[in-house]
């Protein structure tokens, strides 16, 4: 669990990063954000996606396939270095990640469906990383699993994105995204942007 300290840290960050939301290089920066967000597991990038668009309505786009390629590279990454490395590498960074509830149902779901359940968890808010790590160790084609989670991803970031910049009042009926929105300074229940 993360604690308040740190969502106070990451508040205050992603406050500094929104000043820069109109500059060239803020697509590319969210997008190695999003793929930071892969390895280390504590950056609100659907937060960050949607007050961005919230802030400037008309590059919502623009930052939904930013998030989306920096999403997806992310995975890449930490699929490849699984596959090269194996499982008790990920195990020195995240003991005990195989004996969780969320790595037992991914599991399965993996035995069962694969790339379809990298795709569906792609689109939703649950964490991608197990089903990503499976896929590793299942050594699938790399670029079979850049197809299924860009394609989840971009549909996702795309809503989001959508959303935030034309009608972020529904974004309040989405599952998942309280406390993304709360880090990055977004009132859920009004929909408010964030102070530039």
């Amino acid at each position: 669990m993360i604690s308040k300290r740190l969502h106070a840290r990451i508040k205050t960050y992603a406050g500094i990063l929104q000043r820069f939301v109109d500059r060239f290089w803020y697509p590319p920066l969210i997008a190695l954000l999003a793929a930071l967000d892969n390895l280390v597991l504590i950056i609100p990038s659907d937060g960050i996606l949607i007050s961005s668009s919230m802030l400037t309505p008309r590059r919502w786009l623009l930052f939904a396939s930013s998030v989306t390629i920096g999403s997806t590279f992310g995975a890449l990454v930490l699929a490849a270095f699984v596959e090269t490395r194996g499982l008790p590498w990920i195990l020195g960074f995240y003991p005990g990640l195989d004996q969780t509830a969320t790595w037992i149902w991914t599991s399965e779901f993996f035995d069962q469906y694969g790339l379809l359940l990298v795709f569906v968890i792609a689109l939703t808010p649950l964490v991608q990383q197990p089903a990503v790590i499976l896929a590793g160790l299942a050594n699938t084609p790399l670029f079979k699993l850049a197809i299924a989670i860009f394609a989840g991803r971009f549909i996702k970031f795309a809503l989001l994105a959508y959303l935030g910049s034309h009608a972020p009042g529904m974004l309040a009926k989405l599952w998942g995204l309280e406390t993304e929105l709360k880090d990055v300074g977004v009132n859920i229940e009004g929909s408010s942007p964030p102070p530039p």
